[in-house]
């Protein structure tokens, strides 16, 4: 049985086991999703992967500009929902909007409040090297990731998780986790506490020029990197002014003596890197600019690995 009227926000498609999960225990009255973009080489129309689930489910959609729109007020105001829930959707709410329902607006974050702060926190946590993090259900705010906690549950970041597997993750896990946190909600049987501003940490986004890789980082960094700038922007270097991707590496147990960015060795199997601190990046799969997947060792075959990488 149905035991709440919700206003969901997302556009992204990691929301979506979210949302699909939601309209089996509640009452949608109504989707917010962002306008259709275009991107892509022939700037195609893109249609959030949010807007095709409501299309598809028959469900209320609205699609502002902007969240000021008072098409969106007066459909708040006519739904009277109990809660608005918001998943990846890409603008800040504003406080007359959030503060409308009865129970206010609640927020999926894929970090442990109030660690990783901010728009990109299973790219940062993985970048560092941590190995749990996990969900928190919290009240907006005036101040982005800073309101009041009601639910928390960590999630193992496992050794070969990529930002892609790792967000899968959460936000499989982040349905069901949602749905019952929203049960207690309408309960009483939980309450809202605030965080701990002196643990806060932030999580800002990614920039592309990151992905650059600096042999000077040990090679368990730079496979933290490759992980957390997995799918984007990767984890490339410089070879003859154009940009090979590094699609899979591991730090080997080997050592060296030389200079971060030496070739120490190219067979069959693997390219092997130094790197910082005497450590060694052993990779095995690249994908220069424009061309598919392949080996270090099929790259050798037609072109020449300088002794040194940029």
């Amino acid at each position: 049985m149905a035991n709440g009227d919700l206003v969901f926000y997302g556009t992204a498609a990691v929301g979506l086991p979210i949302i699909r999960e939601l309209s089996r225990g509640f009452r949608l009255r109504l989707v917010v999703s962002q306008p259709d973009g275009r991107g892509g080489r022939n700037r195609q129309l893109r249609v959030p992967p949010i807007k095709q689930f409501a299309l598809e489910n028959r469900l209320p959609l609205l699609q502002p500009p902007q969240l000021n729109e008072p098409e969106l007020e007066l459909a708040l105001r006519r739904i009277d929902p109990d809660i608005a829930v918001v998943v990846a959707y890409g603008q800040f709410i504003p406080r007359e909007i959030r503060d409308l329902p009865r129970q206010r607006t609640v927020n999926v974050h894929f970090s442990l409040l109030p660690a990783y702060r901010g728009a990109a926190p299973v790219q940062r946590a993985i970048q560092n090297g941590e190995n749990r993090s996990g969900i928190t259900i919290f009240e907006l705010s005036g101040r982005m990731d800073a309101g009041p906690i009601w639910a928390r549950e960590e999630v193992a970041i496992r050794a070969d998780d990529t930002t892609a597997s790792y967000q899968q993750r959460l936000g499989e896990r982040a349905a069901p986790f949602l749905s019952q946190t929203l049960e207690r909600i309408f309960a009483g049987t939980i309450r809202a506490t605030p965080q701990d501003e002196s643990q806060a940490t932030q999580a800002p986004p990614l920039k592309k020029e990151e992905g650059l890789v600096s042999w000077l980082l040990p090679a368990r960094r730079l496979h933290d990197h490759l992980r957390a700038f997995t799918p984007w922007p990767g984890l490339f270097f410089r070879l003859g002014g154009q940009q090979v991707k590094i699609l899979s590496a591991l730090a080997a147990q080997g050592s060296h003596s030389g200079h971060p960015g030496d070739v120490l060795d190219l067979s069959a199997s693997a390219m092997q890197v130094a790197c910082g601190l005497g450590t060694v990046l052993e990779i095995t799969s690249i994908q220069p600019e424009g061309r598919k997947a392949m080996s270090p060792w099929q790259y050798s075959l037609g072109n020449r690995f300088p002794g040194r990488l940029e």
